[in-house]
C-alpha cells in the first residue's frame, strides 16, 4: 500500500532535453495510433461521480475538476502527464478514479489520500493562475458583474436563468471568465449546425460524456454527469433556432429542461436581444414548460453601457474624465473620444471599442511610448475606417 501512495519522484540524473524530445515524438505516435488526449482519460463523468461517491467532499470537487479541465481541448492534458504533475503513478490514480481504490486488507473503498488532494489542489491553483495570465486582459464591467450575478442564482435556486442583451456586448467573456473564477460552472458555447444532437454532443464533451453514443443515451448520461451544485452555461442558444427544422428548436429546448429538471444543476442560457424577442414569442405555444421554470431573467441592454467602457477604457490607461477633449487627429481632423464611443457601442459593440485601443497600443510603442492616449484611440478609428472605405481605382483619373 506504501508504494501506491508514494509520489513519484523523477530521477535526479535524467536529462530533461532528451526526455521532453523523445517523450515528444513517444506522444505523437500514440496520437497517430489514436491515444488522444480524451481517450487517455478511460472515464466518463457520470462514471467518476459514483466511483468517487464516498470520498470527502474536496477530494470529489478536485478531482472532477482535474478531469474536466483536462479533457477540455482549450486546455489538453495527457492523463499520463496529469499523473506526472501531480507527483503520482498513474495506476494509483487510475484505481482512485474508477472506484478501485481498496485497502489491502479489509477490501474496504478509501478516500483519496490526503498527499493527493493538496497535489490536486496545487494543480488547480497553478492551472487556474496560467489561464488567467494567457488570457486578454478581463474588464470586469456593470454588465459582466450582472452575468456573474445570473450563474450564482441559478445555482443558489438551482434553476434556468435565461441572460439575454445585444451581440458584442460581453456575455461570452463573461462566461468564461466566470468558468475560470468558479471550479463548478462549465461553458459549452453552441453552433448552429447541429440539431438535437449537435446540442447533446457538445454538452457531453464539456461535461465527460463520450459525444459519439446514441442520442437517447447521450441525454441520459448528461443528466447523470450533473449534479445539484453545478451551473451549466449554454451560450447562444438561439443558434439552435437556426436549423433548417423549426421543431428541431423545441426539440433541444424540452431537451434542456428533461436535463435540468433531473440533474437539478443550476443552467444559464444566453440569446441575443433580438432572437430572445422571437423565442419568447412562443412561450404560450412551444416553450410554456421551459419559461415556467424560468423564473429569473437578465436583459443585458442592448448595447455597452457607458459604464462599461468607461471600466475597459480606465482599465487599460485612457483617463475618463478628457473622453469630451477636442483632440487633433490629423490636418483638418478634429474629434472627441466620447462620441466615436458611443457610436461603436451604438452600432458595432465592445470587440471595436477593444480593437481600437489595442492598435492603439501599438502606435504608441511604435512612438516609443508605454502608455496608450486618447489621440492614439482616434488614430486607430480612423485607419480602421480608411481601410473599410472604397478604394480609388485610377480609372477616372485622366492620363
Amino acid at each position: 500500500m506504501a508504494a501506491q501512495d508514494t509520489p513519484n519522484t523523477p530521477d535526479a540524473g535524467a536529462q530533461a532535453p532528451v526526455e521532453d524530445t523523445a517523450a515528444q515524438q513517444v506522444r505523437r505516435a500514440l496520437t497517430n495510433q489514436g491515444d488522444t488526449v480524451r481517450a487517455s482519460w478511460r472515464f466518463s463523468l457520470d462514471a467518476i461521480r459514483s466511483n468517487i461517491a464516498h470520498m470527502s467532499t474536496e477530494a470529489k470537487d478536485l478531482l472532477v475538476w482535474a478531469f474536466n479541465w483536462c479533457i477540455d481541448p482549450a486546455h489538453p492534458l495527457h492523463f499520463a502527464d496529469f499523473c506526472d504533475r501531480i507527483g503520482y503513478a498513474g495506476n494509483t490514480v487510475y484505481k482512485i478514479y474508477s472506484g478501485k481504490y481498496r485497502h489491502p486488507e479489509t477490501n474496504k473503498l478509501m478516500d483519496a489520500p490526503e498527499k493527493l488532494v493538496k497535489a490536486l489542489r496545487d494543480f488547480r491553483r497553478l492551472e487556474l493562475q496560467r489561464a488567467k495570465m494567457g488570457r486578454k486582459q478581463f474588464v470586469l464591467t456593470p454588465t459582466a458583474k450582472k452575468f456573474f450575478w445570473a450563474c450564482d442564482i441559478a445555482r443558489k435556486c438551482n434553476t434556468p436563468v435565461i441572460v439575454y442583451g445585444s451581440s458584442q456586448i460581453g456575455k461570452t467573456e463573461a462566461a468564461r471568465q466566470y468558468c475560470l473564477d468558479s471550479s463548478h460552472a462549465v461553458l459549452v458555447e453552441l453552433d448552429a449546425v447541429g440539431g438535437l444532437r449537435g446540442a447533446l454532443r457538445a454538452i457531453a464533451a464539456k461535461v465527460g460524456v463520450n459525444p459519439e453514443l446514441p442520442t437517447e443515451k447521450l441525454a441520459e448520461r448528461i443528466k447523470k454527469a450533473l449534479n445539484p451544485d453545478m451551473v451549466l452555461i449554454i451560450d447562444e442558444v438561439h443558434l439552435l433556432a437556426n436549423v433548417y427544422r423549426r421543431r428541431s428548436f423545441f426539440q433541444c429546448m424540452e431537451e434542456l429542461r428533461r436535463i435540468q429538471d433531473f440533474s437539478k444543476c443550476g443552467m444559464v442560457l444566453t440569446f441575443t436581444l433580438l432572437k430572445y424577442g422571437e423565442v419568447a414569442n412562443e412561450r404560450r405555444r412551444e416553450l410554456e414548460q421551459f419559461f415556467s421554470r424560468s423564473v429569473h431573467k437578465k436583459n443585458l441592454g442592448d448595447r455597452p453601457s457607458n459604464a462599461d467602457i468607461r471600466a475597459i477604457c480606465e482599465a487599460h490607461g485612457l483617463p475618463w474624465d478628457e473622453r469630451n477633449e477636442q483632440i487633433i487627429v490629423a490636418k483638418d481632423l478634429v474629434d472627441t473620444p466620447y462620441a466615436v464611443l458611443q457610436q461603436l457601442a451604438t452600432e458595432q459593440g465592445l470587440k471595436a471599442i477593444i480593437e481600437r485601443i489595442r492598435l492603439g497600443n501599438d502606435l504608441a510603442a511604435d512612438d516609443n511610448r508605454e502608455q496608450v492616449s486618447w489621440q492614439d484611440f482616434l488614430r486607430a478609428h480612423y485607419a480602421v475606417e480608411k481601410n473599410a472605405q472604397m478604394p480609388d481605382s485610377g480609372w477616372e483619373r485622366k492620363a
